[in-house]
């Protein structure tokens, strides 16, 4: 899951992985309101939930600067 706390809608994207997926990994782009941390959350095959996080730039007009 990754949650975006400074979106109107904070859980941008979720994502499952059944028994038959080869390699769990997933990307995706997201439209973000400002800058602000990402967090991502997994829940892996033992139970246990591991968290990492980022701080992403939002710039005008997304084209960097």
């Amino acid at each position: 899951m990754l949650l975006a706390a400074g979106n109107p809608e904070p859980a941008v994207a979720t994502f499952v992985f059944g028994p038959a997926a080869g390699s769990q990994m997933a990307a995706t782009r997201i439209r973000l309101a400002k800058t602000q941390e990402v967090v991502a959350l997994a829940k892996m095959a033992d139970g246990s939930i591991v968290q990492t996080s980022a701080t992403v730039k939002v710039t005008i007009g997304g084209c960097g600067g």
